[in-house]
């Protein structure tokens, strides 16, 4: 792993303690060879290149391997790092975080849906808090052996709403899955609903901000986000006005093949 030349040696530092106090709590990351502070660099175990978002291509067990990726959090919610960066996943991060999705995936909004999204965000930040890996999805869990989980991107986890990497697992637009699959993959537990439509609308953010290849996430995402809105209980009206044309985007729900969305 390479770090850009402007990162501090304690930055890299940090991510190597991360990984390892991971890996002592269960999670399987890549194993740490040599850490390199000042020349910005990790070496760490190659994991080869086959995705869990290639498994169908793969004809891997799907079913087997997505249960295996649920199974994991668990051991992850119940670390305690001292590692995570600064703020955690809370009200004021999310709210801050949904501005690419106000600021350049609408047409419109204004300060009504400033209102709405400060909303989601508080409410999603009143939920019980566990550590989150931030980006738990089929691009960032690869495949080994045809059979075993292993994560990475895992150096930003922080402490965030509990139901967040269920979500982000479940109502990953990388991948095409049924809605009921989706469903059972992100739970049932309180507010579920709440912090997917967050990620989500984060999400198309992001890919709207990035351009190129990630516009085809923007309609599986407000596709998703619509569907689940009903469902937090919140009265959100303008926010589910602005995902209509994104919603209503082509045929564009083929799984993207590259990247992450951290």
């Amino acid at each position: 792993m390479l770090f850009a030349s402007r990162t501090p040696p304690v930055e890299v530092e940090r991510v190597a303690r991360a990984t390892e106090a991971l890996a002592a709590g269960g999670i399987p990351v890549p194993a740490l060879y040599r850490v390199e502070p000042e020349e910005r660099r990790i070496v760490q175990e190659d994991l080869g290149t086959v995705h869990l978002a290639d498994g169908r291509a793969q004809g891997l067990d799907l079913r087997g391997l997505y249960r295996q990726a649920v199974s994991l959090l668990p051991r992850l919610q119940a670390l305690d790092l001292d590692t995570c960066p600064s703020p955690p996943l809370d009200a004021e991060r999310m709210n801050r975080e949904l501005q690419h999705f106000a600021r350049g995936a609408v047409a419109s909004g204004g300060p009504a849906l400033d209102e709405d999204l400060t909303h989601l965000a508080e409410a999603a930040a009143a939920l019980p808090t566990v550590l989150c890996h931030r980006d738990y999805h089929a691009r960032n869990l690869l495949v080994q052996d045809g059979q075993r989980l292993r994560v990475i991107d895992h150096q930003d986890a922080m402490p965030g709403p509990a139901p967040y990497d269920r979500v982000s697992l479940g109502y990953d637009p990388y991948v095409q899955l049924a809605d009921e699959t989706r469903d059972a993959l992100a739970g049932d537990a309180p507010g579920t609903a709440i912090v997917a439509v967050q990620r989500l609308c984060k999400a198309i953010g992001t890919y709207a901000h990035a351009g190129g290849p990630w516009a085809a996430c923007l309609a599986p995402a407000a596709r998703q986000a619509r569907r689940l809105l009903p469902r937090t209980g919140l009265v959100l009206h303008v926010l589910d006005a602005a995902l209509v044309p994104l919603a209503l985007r082509g045929n564009t729900a083929a799984a993207v093949r590259t990247g992450g969305t951290s």
